[in-house]
């Protein structure tokens, strides 16, 4: 009898031990390959905000930015697609939640991770501000959009805007790195 407790404490314990070496996963898998669409998007985006900040007009909007603007769009629609089809993590446990919080919460917690919205607004920003170019062009930035004084031009608002977005979403898949 003391032998057949002896084995039933070892293998409780060496559950124990193996659960508590689990780390539980809160956030999505780090993806490369969403980093590198990131980066490269941007690089063209901020050569899209370099070209207006000198000053355009809408009469050379189809020749020379039309297609640079539906470019960027969609690659950044089909970033926020890869996040969006990207697995997302699962509780360990089935029961109820501290403080109660209910699985379906818990799992709209995980799905709302920043990449996603900022995206979006991304997208939204990218594609007013093509209609805005289309529409009127954009006034030279004399100041510069990111000055302490900020500059009147129209361009530097949506520049702020994609700034913010896309830190916020380069910095949350950087910290997925770890």
């Amino acid at each position: 009898m003391g032998l057949a407790r002896i084995a039933a404490r070892s293998a409780a314990t060496l559950i124990f031990v193996l659960l508590c070496g689990c780390a539980t996963q809160l956030a999505p898998s780090y993806s490369q390959s969403i980093v590198d669409g990131l980066n490269a998007a941007n690089t063209q985006t901020l050569t899209l905000f370099a070209t207006l900040s000198s000053g355009v007009t809408a009469d050379t909007f189809v020749a020379q930015r039309q297609a640079t603007y539906n470019g960027l769009i969609g690659q950044f629609s089909a970033l926020e697609s890869q996040v969006s089809a990207r697995p997302m993590p699962q509780p360990l446990w089935t029961g109820s939640l501290p403080d109660s919080q209910t699985l379906a919460e818990w799992k709209k917690v995980l799905e709302s991770a920043p990449t996603k919205g900022s995206l979006e607004t991304i997208v939204s920003v990218l594609t007013k501000m093509r209609d805005e170019d289309q529409k009127s062009g954009f006034k030279a930035v004399t100041v510069g959009c990111s000055s302490a004084t900020l500059d009147p031009a129209l361009i530097c608002g949506f520049q702020n805007a994609y700034t913010q977005n896309f830190d916020s979403a380069l910095t949350y898949e950087m910290a997925l790195k770890r």
